[in-house]
């Protein structure tokens, strides 16, 4: 029971890491005892399953607290913790920052990243939208620091299973927030419109509300600069508000309806808070 085994698991725990879980529904999908998936849980991730809750929680109030305006108060019970003292004691032990902090020096978070792009050139477009929910069917993979390599080999999965169908649509999940999440456990989804003919596919609702669209033109090799772009256009923008769920990539033009890599066009789309 490898990680395609326990996507189920996973995304359960991903819905509902601010409730407590239920152990009885976790034995349901994955048909296997606690104590089973315990042990497989803590051999994929390194990390139990209560861990990786009370990680998410942290690393959503973290986000919230960098994206948005809301009361550390408001945050703390938003994420699931009894207190406002719970969350601060928490957050300051995982990283070792004050939750206060966190959020004054925000720009702290990204300054080292923003600061790796070259001579700075067009400042990129934000176009907003609105989004209605799509159902995908998609497969998973930890990758350290959303590595190209590794998820190209995801993508040839997809291709081997998948008839390539022009009229498909190509989107990638980007699930964990890099510049907070330990690198190493950074978690990556391919997700396809059609409904694939072999099994090892998971469903999930993607979009359903406004989102900052942004551009990126050519390789993947480059969209790391792409995204520099984006946080340097949103750490100076008063306005925007970005939501703690993930940024979505929707392969408008890329390996399957495009010959040449420099023609490749993905829309980067970032959740505006609700």
């Amino acid at each position: 029971m490898a990680l395609e085994r326990i996507q189920h698991i996973i995304k359960y725990i991903e819905e509902n890491y601010d409730q407590e879980l239920s152990i009885e529904k976790l034995e349901q999908l994955s048909n296997y005892s606690y104590r089973n998936i315990q042990r497989v849980f803590k051999n994929v991730f390194k990390e139990s399953l209560g861990a990786f809750q009370k990680r998410l929680k942290l690393e959503n109030g973290y986000k919230k607290l960098i994206y948005t305006r809301d009361s550390i108060t408001d945050i703390s019970y938003s994420v699931g913790f009894d207190s406002l003292q719970a969350f601060s004691k928490s957050f300051k032990k995982q990283f070792n920052i004050s939750a206060i902090q966190a959020r004054k020096e925000k720009a702290a978070v990204f300054e080292s990243f923003i600061n790796s792009y070259g001579p700075d050139g067009n400042p990129i477009i934000c176009e907003l939208v609105f989004l209605k929910a799509v159902k995908v069917y998609y497969i998973g993979l930890q990758t350290a620091d959303y590595n190209t390599a590794e998820i190209e080999l995801l993508w040839e999965k997809v291709d081997e299973t998948f008839e390539t169908d022009l009229s498909t649509e190509y989107y990638g999940i980007i699930v964990d927030q890099p510049l907070i999440t330990d690198k190493l456990k950074c978690r990556y989804e391919a997700c396809i419109d059609k409904e694939p003919s072999k099994k090892g596919y998971f469903s999930t609702n993607i979009f359903g509300g406004k989102y900052a669209k942004y551009l990126h033109k050519g390789s993947f090799n480059s969209i790391e600069d792409t995204y520099r772009r984006i946080y340097k256009d949103w750490l100076f923008n008063p306005v925007l508000e970005f939501d703690s769920s993930p940024m979505i990539e929707h392969y408008v033009k890329n390996e399957f309806n495009t010959e040449h890599p420099a023609d490749y066009l993905t829309e980067i789309l970032v959740p505006i808070k609700k």
